[in-house]
């Protein structure tokens, strides 16, 4: 959509441009809202804080010499775009230089290291200097690519790759040689290029070179800039579980050997493991809670219900719902964007008329909760049914139950089963069962 676009009012225009899995560029997107209060935990003014952004006055204070952060939350609540929302804020010549990557486009993300990003990090920060007409003296660049030279052109395994993406290129070291020569081995990386493997061979093994070069490379853009550098990785929550365990804990020395301000995504579970070693990894870990529907006595949250039917406000017009329909949508997805999206989805597919009813809202719900019945263990719904009670429980299998949404966080770190699944006869048995349990010790 346009800026200003206004939602459509028809329901199959609404359906065609439904977008599960498109984040939105922050608050360029008429579709964007603000949800940082009805979350109860405005995540972007505490990384403003911790970055030492003055928001009230849009100015940097004290600035941390350097700072690697976690950014966590349920897959489809809206990592993405907040984090999109906080570049377009924080990219400004009275704050930050933001170079963002987006590792699910950009890279392989069902294959992915760190070398991999670190030299990805490397090209976009080489091919954001070319576009913004920032020349910086050879003399400065010369390290990272002399590094290349030594470490990847003269390598045989790799030779004929170097030389390829240097044909008809300057010999001088300049930003458009290495955007483009950090650029070709970031291509390499994603389309399964058989010079992969022997690219991240050449990383791991002269890394500490490597490093210092693109440590010498954030300084001199710092300098040209006359403002501070700030990463912004996204996508890598979505990493498979093992290669989550070694980007984040395994290899983050690596990582942490090039120095400046990074802020990278992360899948939820990760930040809960017992050992901890992810978080403590990291120097701050951030949660991006679920937008709070219901209140902890059971009682709708009418401003997080108000946030969620403006979402679907801005995807179709407020007419093509039948009254009550937008707030039994928005009370189902439990607080969570994306499930609130596949929820209008597959109403959309039960529509008999022109419009969202009663009864294709209810078959919708009945879908999903059909979908959690398949993912769900017969033992998950005592556990959900405890959590729910405030009994304690084992916290063996939780972690698991974020993942697949079974369970949802909200501010404070208060968590609730999803409204879905308490809407299947395994859940109220359970319930039910716990109810009982609870009668006959009192």
């Amino acid at each position: 959509m346009t800026p200003h676009q206004p939602p459509p009012k028809d329901i199959w225009l609404v359906n065609s441009t439904l977008q599960l899995n498109e984040p939105l560029d922050g608050d360029n997107d008429p579709r964007w809202v603000d949800t940082y209060d009805a979350r109860g935990e405005a995540s972007l003014r505490r990384f403003a804080q911790v970055l030492g952004v003055d928001t009230a006055r849009r100015r940097l204070r004290e600035p941390p010499a350097q700072g690697y952060y976690l950014f966590c939350g349920h897959r489809g609540s809206g990592k993405s775009t907040e984090l999109r929302h906080l570049r377009n804020q924080f990219h400004s010549a009275d704050l930050y230089y933001v170079v963002f990557a987006d590792t699910a486009r950009e890279l392989d993300v069902h294959n992915l290291r760190y070398q991999d990003i670190l030299l990805h990090l490397a090209a976009k920060l080489a091919s954001q200097l070319e576009d913004d007409g920032r020349n910086i003296g050879a003399l400065h660049l010369a390290p990272l690519y002399d590094w290349f030279i030594e470490r990847v052109e003269k390598r045989e395994e790799t030779k004929q790759f170097a030389l390829e993406f240097k044909a008809g290129m300057e010999v001088a070291p300049s930003v458009p040689l290495l955007a483009k020569v950090f650029g070709g081995i970031s291509t390499a990386f994603k389309t399964n290029s058989s010079y992969k493997e022997e690219l991240r061979l050449t990383l791991q093994n002269y890394f500490s070179d490597f490093a210092a070069a693109f440590n010498k490379l954030v300084a001199v853009a710092e300098s040209e800039l006359n403002r501070r550098l700030l990463f912004v990785v996204d996508g890598t929550d979505r990493l498979r579980d093992q290669d989550a365990r070694a980007f984040f804990v395994s290899d983050v020395h690596q990582l942490q050997q090039v120095t400046g301000l990074f802020i990278y995504c992360a899948p939820i579970h990760l930040a809960y493991e017992e050992d901890g070693q992810a978080a403590q990894n990291f120097d701050k870990v951030f949660h991006l809670p679920m937008i709070k529907v219901e209140n902890e006595d059971g009682s709708p949250n009418e401003d997080g219900l108000e946030v969620m039917r403006k979402m679907l406000y801005r995807r179709a017009d407020s007419s093509l719902f039948d009254e009550g329909v937008a707030n039994e949508l928005a009370q189902a997805c439990g607080g969570h964007p994306r499930e609130l999206l596949r929820l209008l989805g597959n109403a959309f597919s039960y529509a008999d008329t022109d419009r969202f009813d009663a009864n294709s809202v209810h078959r919708a719900i009945q879908d999903l909760a059909s979908d959690y019945r398949r993912i769900l263990r017969p033992a998950d719904y005592r556990v959900l049914a405890c959590i729910d009670a405030r009994e304690q429980v084992d916290t063996d299998g939780l972690n698991r139950l974020l993942y697949d949404l079974a369970l949802l966080e909200y501010n404070n770190f208060y968590r609730r089963s999803h409204p879905i699944v308490r809407t299947t006869d395994d859940y109220r048995r359970a319930a039910r069962s716990l109810e009982s349990d609870s009668d006959d010790s009192s």
